[in-house]
């Protein structure tokens, strides 16, 4: 725990949203917590009643079920937005990060934001470093405050497309195939040692606010032998699986032409689809795949920002309501104005789901049991999170009420509506997470936030000389791939 962070035994707040979208506001609000739990909530029915609270309004704090806890931003390292496919080479250029920076930087964003849960999905597979790196980065959470869900990332296929390596290799410029083999592509792990490398970084990281998740980087960059052992690995010690799951066009033609008898199919004839998986992105799901899931009481991770910065789609929400399969909402470390905002993630995610023509649409109450309930669940592996009640965890976040809502006309205008037209970073003022204030008046308590973040940057441009060398290989690469979707070869099945 960082030396800032504290136990806090009462909260004083002028509203309180404690079942948001599904109930009324309460004034003059004191929350009871005890040991990470609430253990009462009263009102008065006047929000001066709360003294110095007056000002804030609570709900339960935000979880980011799907993100890559990238404190380097992308478009730092010069990977800008485009086509999914051929953004991600972009990727290694980015220089080598110490983990526990990297991570500290991204999770005090998120917990700036308003977000107590948070979903890892680790990006390096070197199995030699993971689990170093994972016991750094789950220091990072614990010293932000937050809970943290860290995926053990897992792949053996097609690192460079939807093609064997070897094939997609030969399709490069000669002149780059040496540093391409020494630094993307490298002997994988056999499923039997990935299984070692996961129960040795949950015998090391797992406790009270961290868990581990199986993480196989997506289904066609795994073997159907190790989607089936870490399948059989899920069910044998209840740990959730997360992977990435049609979030192109490219990748649901490739899925069309691969497997003939369906996709969704073929990943449920191998044990994968389950209550404890869940898909992230899901763009180019259709409705046999939504209702699929929803049969298997598995979760989608919608990713609304990220899908439009990599021009990937809009994920079938209103398909998702309409199969009764369950959805949380993420960041992805790729927020609308990369500020890692989840309040404006959300009002995204809102506005576009709700149309008036939606024959189902994101209501306030369907929204927030997507941000919160099914989040948590994806997050912590639990159930009974969403409301600000007793026994419920006691993660809580506290906005300026009276800052958001200062030009409001007495009676005129509901505290949801307020919440979901304008919150946003700059009101988050303090967050709470098992009992534990880990934000107040807007700054992290754990770490000093900005020399952290000075660090890394410092770090990061000290490797000048990498980015430099990867760069023009990485342009070349991109073109190489850029022809080979244009020509149609994902499609060769």
């Amino acid at each position: 725990m960082g030396s800032g962070i504290r136990d806090v035994s009462e909260v004083r707040v002028g509203r309180l949203l404690a079942r948001p979208g599904d109930g009324p506001c309460l004034y003059g609000a004191t929350i009871t917590l005890r040991d990470g739990r609430v253990a009462a909530v009263e009102a008065s029915g006047d929000p001066a009643s709360a003294g110095e609270g007056r000002r804030f309004i609570a709900l339960p704090a935000l979880t980011n079920p799907h993100d890559h806890g990238r404190g380097l931003r992308h478009v730092a390292v010069g990977a800008r937005d485009q086509m999914f496919e051929l953004w991600r080479p972009a990727l290694y250029a980015l220089p080598p990060l110490d983990p526990y920076l990297n991570a500290a930087v991204a999770f005090a964003r998120q917990a700036r934001a308003g977000v107590g849960s948070i979903v890892e999905v680790y990006s390096s597979i070197r199995t030699d470093r993971l689990l170093d790196d994972a016991i750094a980065i789950c220091r990072a959470a614990r010293d932000v405050g937050v809970r943290l869900s860290f995926v053990v990332p897992m792949r053996d296929q097609m690192t460079l497309g939807y093609a064997p390596d070897d094939d997609l290799l030969r399709r490069h410029d000669p002149r780059d195939h040496d540093l391409i083999r020494r630094t993307w592509l490298y002997p994988f792990p056999s499923p039997g040692e990935y299984m070692e490398v996961v129960k040795a970084v949950a015998a090391a990281c797992e406790g009270p606010l961290v868990t581990i998740q199986y993480g196989p980087n997506s289904p066609y960059a795994c073997s159907d032998a190790l989607l089936e052992r870490l399948a059989a690995a899920s069910a044998s010690d209840g740990r959730r699986v997360q992977t990435h799951l049609l979030e192109t066009h490219t990748q649901r033609e490739w899925a069309d032409a691969t497997y003939k008898g369906g996709y969704l199919r073929h990943l449920d004839a191998l044990g994968l689809l389950s209550q404890r998986f869940s898909g992230a992105h899901g763009v180019w799901l259709r409705p046999e795949d939504c209702d699929l899931l929803a049969e298997r009481g598995a979760a989608i991770a919608v990713n609304t920002s990220s899908n439009m910065r990599l021009r990937s789609g809009i994920a079938p929400v209103g398909q998702f309501i309409k199969s009764g399969l369950d959805f949380g909402i993420a960041i992805d470390s790729f927020s609308f104005d990369d500020d890692d905002d989840a309040f404006c993630e959300l009002r995204l995610t809102h506005w576009l789901h709700s149309m008036s023509y939606a024959e189902h649409a994101l209501t306030p109450g369907r929204l927030f049991g997507a941000a919160l309930k099914t989040g948590f669940r994806i997050a912590n592996n639990a159930d009974g999170y969403g409301a600000i009640e007793p026994g419920a965890p006691a993660d809580l976040v506290l906005l300026d009420y009276e800052a958001m809502a200062y030009d409001a006309m007495a009676g005129m205008v509901d505290e949801t509506d307020i919440v979901l037209t304008r919150a946003c970073n700059r009101f988050v003022e303090r967050v709470y997470v098992a009992g534990r204030e880990i934000v107040r008046d807007g700054k992290v308590l754990g770490i000093d936030f900005d020399a952290v973040e000075a660090e890394l940057l410092a770090r990061a441009r000290a490797e000048h000389a990498y980015m430099d060398t990867i760069r023009p290989v990485l342009q070349r690469s991109q073109a190489t791939l850029a022809s080979f979707f244009k020509s149609g070869g994902h499609r060769a099945g």
